[in-house]
């Protein structure tokens, strides 16, 4: 899986590039553009899907366009400015895309990249943002008018996502002793605690009212969305045939067939809601497999900002290490913006379990709680970014990962010996 973003004068950032693996993090102060990084992956991703599902660029060669869709929907206004040289660019062993603010009606190009274009398995784009408590913080949301937007649409996928956990089937949050779930004879969501008492989920506490929205979408990422029924047949066939037509013209299945069709040799097979003819049935089972890969979503490209809020890092490292074992069911990518140091930690020993979860003496084993949460270090990608830059190991490692792919120096280890530092100076003026 190859896919690299390079951004360029947008917003704080000045220069980055990242070679995104299956599990991305990154870290940094207030402000420093990790947010904004998130945003123009998340929404390269979702241009080379709806490139992908129509075989065109659509409507991204009109600058309104791409003004709607990534400065509007994603809040970046004021980050692209005239004469900046703002652009960016996104390869995968696809396609690749480019957007350069100043070249205005010229600004968005692409190409196929030939040996696998039609390689391509289609994911699910998902983005958690950090303004998600919002679900809670205002009872009345959906009288609310809103501007079309990331957290707008969050809020919509959350009427969808909320619907499966009910009074017999309830979300553990996070072993709290909390469990979550929609009454759909009322419309209202609550929490049950631990004693049986049941509370509106808008008067739960702060860390319920970010992590619930949050787990709730990550549920239905990774479970629900593949159980039968989850749209409305019409729609989801009407919108499969539309793709199908792209897939039959793009790939010529279509060309030079009527020699087949008049000498009776060609081959009739089912695909979608009819039939179609090809020149072979190898073309046809070449066919149905492009059909199933463009139409049947196999995993979810999952972009969330800030999963710590609100929570005791206790709690932080046992949602870390959850997000990596549930990823690994339809090995969904994830990219994680965070300021907490707990987050980075317990990847580490994820990773670090890895390595020695065959080597532990049975002994220990019991001891060490996130060996059965190993995660392939090879597979991950962690940075940090200060005064638009990313500050790595190295000029040739952007990442603070040395040569096993461990997590070294960074900005909370540097802040803590700072803070240790001084308590130990202070120790010898103490009495």
């Amino acid at each position: 899986m190859k896919k690299k973003l390079i951004i360029d004068n947008i917003g704080p950032i000045d220069h980055v590039e990242l070679d995104l693996k299956r599990v991305n993090v990154i870290i940094g102060p207030q402000s420093a553009g990790k947010s904004c990084i998130l945003k123009i992956a998340c929404f390269c991703a979702w241009a080379e899907k709806r490139i992908q599902l129509e075989q065109d660029d659509n409507s991204f060669k009109d600058s309104a366009f791409i003004k709607s869709n990534l400065i509007n929907f994603h809040k970046l206004g004021g980050f692209f400015v005239t004469g900046n040289g703002a652009k960016f660019r996104y390869e995968t062993n696809h396609l690749w895309i480019q957007y350069e603010f100043d070249k205005d009606e010229a600004a968005f190009s692409w190409d196929w990249v030939d040996s696998s274009r039609w390689n391509y398995k289609r994911t699910r784009i998902s983005y958690i943002p950090a303004e998600r408590n919002v679900i809670a913080a205002i009872p009345n949301w959906l009288e609310v008018s809103m501007k079309y937007n990331y957290i707008r649409n969050f809020i919509s996928d959350w009427m969808l996502t909320r619907t499966f956990y009910t009074n017999q089937n309830k979300l553990d949050v996070l072993g709290l002793g909390v469990q979550y779930y929609f009454d759909k004879q009322t419309g209202q969501d609550y929490i049950e605690l631990e004693n049986g008492k049941v509370l509106q989920f808008t008067n739960g506490s702060s860390g319920i009212q970010s992590s619930i929205p949050m787990l709730v979408y990550l549920g239905y990422l990774f479970e629900y969305q593949y159980k039968p029924g989850q749209y409305g047949k019409i729609a989801v066939d009407a919108e499969n045939e539309v793709i199908l037509d792209h897939i039959y013209k793009k790939k010529r299945y279509n060309y030079g067939l009527k020699p087949y069709k008049e000498t009776n040799s060609s081959y009739i097979g089912k695909i979608g809601m009819g039939v179609r003819a090809f020149k072979s049935e190898e073309e046809y089972k070449e066919c149905k497999e492009l059909f199933k890969a463009y139409t049947k979503t196999c995993s979810s490209d999952i972009y969330l900002e800030e999963p710590e809020q609100n929570l005791f890092p206790k709690t932080q490292v046992r949602l870390i290490y959850e997000l990596l074992k549930n990823s690994k069911k339809h090995e969904d990518s994830i990219f994680i913006a965070t300021h907490s140091p707990y987050i980075l930690y317990a990847l580490n020993n994820a990773m670090l379990a890895y390595y020695v979860k065959d080597t532990v003496i049975d002994e220990m084993k019991d001891e060490i709680s996130c060996l059965k949460y190993g995660y392939n270090p090879e597979k991950v990608s962690v940075w940090q970014i200060d005064e638009g830059r990313l500050v790595g190991m190295s000029d040739k490692n952007f990442t603070i990962q040395d040569s096993k792919h461990l997590i070294r120096k960074n900005f909370f280890d540097s802040i803590m010996g700072d803070v240790m530092n001084d308590f130990n100076n202070m120790l010898n003026f103490y009495e």
